[in-house]
């Protein structure tokens, strides 16, 4: 037999130089098995590296975990470490597993008698004889009390997911928070809710750090990158090991994490994988999963819909960590064989780590662009997709049937330029806004979206702040193709947003992290899946933001209505999703279905307000009145747009209806007492030209009188020839949030309730509409010449 017990009392040959408080294992049970090996190489201060076993019992199926394993027993050994298997084999804690033990630990039988080890389940297992896998929490307890330091494995437990409801937090963390255990994975898994993860972490005192140049964030299991900032950064082994000796030295008597980023070969792009935990995620609440079982059903659903890929990037990035461990391991050993109880200060340390292994910094660290400003505040936040656009313009496109262009080539021009509708909002915004106002993009492109100040010829005075712009280097900027006839209107286009679409939450909630309280205004593009639009707004709510979106599409704006924290105004705790909407007649039409469909017309709170507007039939003769002077009779009131938008106001008070040539209709709701402007009177009904405004009551349960406030503003006229429509309704909305960063920055109290101030912000927005439908560009550099 390779085992030995190893008594309790003093052992010899275990005062080691640097680690004596650490090392002695005097109090070490003697029912706890150490292989002699693992024994030898700990009272002679040799790297020695432990393995947790619930990746074999729970983790890998048969016989892949057994060729794991002795697989990464191999790597420990020839990178010049002794593995330490740690389990426990009928209730016998065991740190140093034999082959024989490894192969009967990897083939569990049918019954579920073996379990996961943590701590609760010790005790418990060994009064029951039970056999097991130590957890993250469990292998830790069992290495400390061998005199290992250093424990490799893939992934570490943590807060999951709804976490605030169900309370499950993994022990991992716990553990790391009450045991010097130096631990080193790729980071927590991609199932939990990462942010809280790493918060509990700071609670616990935990040390975390990345490995990588400083700017590299922390890794998120599959992924190279979570976007959550780490706190700390090591670029050596030996960095790594001298924080270890120095818990050592200190006593604090917590872990520390050491996250590695997974090796590119292996890595799953967060995009990718957010959408197929979610699916997982989704599938585990409809089959009622909780508990201990949720982590490995969700990790078997995922394995499932990744064909297997994501087993491949565990066992690599498994293989990766404990590489990296070993040298952290030798590194360890070396400086305590080397001081005397003294804290070796990193800059005498040498690189450990082979640079096969390490990360590049440019990864996951912002785009390189000079203009990008780096000041932590900003005034506004725009969230959404940067793209690039190709934009066709026909040479025939005066042909009577359109039938005749399809089927066949066309002769035509075609022009490339960075769009998006993120960057496009947030490109006019920055055009129409003060020098001194920053507006800072928050969005994901691929390695060959570098080059956009160079393409816009932007210069320091006109650039947007993209700091907040992750380059995801096997990423693929989102791609924007539209064909117009030669009078600039659309055909057809198709938009490929796949790396927008479901930006990290991760990366946003940092971003709005880093400005603080310091944004006026959050635009948000439409284009962000369920999930990043949420994380986004409920973000921008907490920052004490409003919030602005362009709806992009019928389909896209529908998804604000579906949101779980879409209020009511005034009436819910939660204030409205979205406080100002641009969408243009048809997105209209499409919110006014899509909300009577998911019967937000029968809440009880959503009446409350519509019976305080109270609008009579002299409300709808006045706005006929208004519609047939402006020339809009067939939109506004045959089509019902002004009805469908009062509809729709309780949920968001500020609608700026685009109609293209006919101009714009804004309807909102206001408290009265904001209410200001030339045409405002006194009567329950005021009119003037093109506006409309109606005194309602109070809202039950609220202490002030709204209003109705509906105006036409009429289209600037095209001066020149439209080379293209796209952008124009993007520009619209740029300036329009610019006007009310404005307002907001000089202390004006609530703009929007200021008819005459509405006047003059859409008279500029429409204004620089024109400009943009007569320029190559998705948004023309001459709105910065605006008054």
């Amino acid at each position: 037999m390779r085992h030995m017990r190893l008594t309790s009392g003093p052992l010899p040959r275990l005062h080691l130089r640097g680690l004596r408080a650490n090392r002695r294992m005097h109090n070490l049970p003697s029912h706890i098995t150490v292989d002699p090996e693992v024994s030898e190489a700990v009272h002679a201060n040799k790297p020695v590296v432990a393995l947790e076993s619930t990746i074999l019992t729970h983790g890998i199926p048969y016989p892949h975990n057994l060729d794991m394993a002795h697989d990464l027993n191999k790597l420990i050994r020839a990178e010049g470490a002794v593995p330490a298997t740690i389990a426990l084999v009928k209730g016998r804690p065991t740190v140093g597993a034999t082959d024989e033990e490894i192969e009967y630990l990897c083939q569990p039988p049918k019954d579920g008698s073996f379990i996961k080890i943590s701590r609760r389940d010790l005790a418990y297992a060994v009064a029951h004889g039970i056999t097991g896998g130590t957890t993250i929490a469990g292998t830790m307890i069992l290495a400390h009390l061998a005199g290992i330091r250093v424990f490799a494995t893939g992934g570490l437990g943590g807060v999951h997911r709804g976490a605030e409801a169900t309370m499950d937090i993994s022990a991992d963390l716990e553990e790391l928070g009450r045991t010097p255990v130096a631990v080193v994975s790729a980071g927590a898994k991609a199932i939990l809710d990462l942010e809280k993860t790493f918060e509990y972490l700071e609670t616990k005192g935990v040390h975390v750090s990345t490995y990588g140049p400083k700017g590299v964030n922390l890794p998120a299991f599959y992924s190279r990158d979570s976007g959550i900032p780490s706190p700390f950064n090591f670029e050596t082994a030996k960095e790594a090991a001298a924080v270890i000796h120095a818990n050592s030295l200190l006593q604090l008597q917590s872990g520390m994490l050491f996250c590695v980023p997974a090796p590119h070969e292996f890595d799953i792009p967060a995009v990718e994988i957010d959408a197929i935990i979610n699916k997982a995620v989704i599938s585990a609440q409809e089959a009622g999963i909780k508990g201990k079982a949720i982590t490995p059903f969700l990790l078997n659903r995922i394995l499932d819909l990744t064909d297997g890929r994501s087993l491949e990037s565990n066992v690599g990035f498994v293989k990766n960590n404990i590489k990296v461990g070993v040298c952290i391991a030798k590194a360890l050993s070396e400086i305590a064989n080397k001081t005397n109880d003294e804290i070796l200060p990193s800059s005498a340390l040498q690189p450990a780590i082979p640079s096969t292994f390490a990360p590049a910094a440019n990864s996951v660290s912002p785009p390189t662009l000079e203009l990008a400003q780096t000041s932590d505040a900003a005034d506004c936040l725009v969230v959404g997709a940067v793209a690039i656009d190709l934009t066709c313009d026909l040479t025939y496109g005066v042909l009577d049937k359109q039938s005749s262009w399809i089927h066949t080539s066309n002769q035509g021009a075609i022009h490339r330029t960075p769009g998006g509708v993120g960057f496009n909002l947030c490109l006019a915004t920055t055009y129409a806004s003060s020098p001194d106002t920053t507006i800072r993009m928050i969005s994901a492109v691929g390695p060959e979206a570098r080059d956009l100040p160079a393409v816009l010829n932007l210069t320091s005075t006109t650039s947007p702040d993209l700091s907040g712009v992750l380059v995801i280097e096997d990423g693929r900027t989102a791609q924007y193709i539209a064909m117009h006839d030669c009078k600039g209107d659309l055909i057809l286009a198709c938009a490929d947003m796949g790396l927008v679409e479901q930006l990290s939450p991760a990366h946003i909630k940092s971003e709005f992290a880093r400005a603080g309280k310091s944004p006026h205004w959050v635009g948000v593009d439409a284009n962000l899946n369920r999930e990043p639009l949420s994380t986004a707004i409920s973000c921008a709510r907490e920052a004490g933001a409003k919030v602005l979106l362009e709806p992009t599409s019928v389909m896209r704006a529908q998804v604000i209505l579906e949101l779980g924290d879409v209020g009511v105004t005034n009436v819910l705790p939660n204030p409205p999703a979205v406080d100002v909407m641009t969408p243009n007649s048809i997105e209209l039409e499409g919110l006014f279905s899509h909300a009577r469909e998911l019967g937000l017309f029968e809440r009880q709170d959503w009446w409350d307000v519509i019976d305080a507007m109270g609008t009579t039939t002299d409300f709808q003769t006045a706005i006929a009145w208004m519609a047939r002077e402006s020339g809009i009779m067939e939109q506004a009131v045959e089509k019902g747009l002004v009805q469908m938008a009062v509809h729709l106001l309780p949920f968001t008070p500020n609608l700026f209806i685009k109609m293209g040539e006919l101009g714009v209709i804004t309807v909102q709701l206001v408290n009265e007492s904001e209410v200001r402007g030339r045409m405002v009177g006194h009567r329950q009904l005021s009119t003037g030209p093109g506006f409309v405004m109606w005194r309602g009551t109070k809202i039950a349960g609220q202490g002030e009188n709204v209003c109705v406030l509906v105006r036409h503003h009429a289209a600037h006229k095209v001066t020149g020839d439209i080379v293209s429509v796209t952008g124009a309704g993007d520009s619209f909305a740029g300036v329009l949030l610019s006007e009310l960063v404005e307002a907001d920055k000089r202390g004006i109290k609530n703009i929007l309730a200021d008819v005459d101030a509405i006047a003059r912000t859409v008279d500029r927005a429409q204004r620089a509409a024109v400009l943009t439908l007569m320029s190559r560009f998705a948004i023309s550099p001459e709105i910065k010449k605006l008054q």
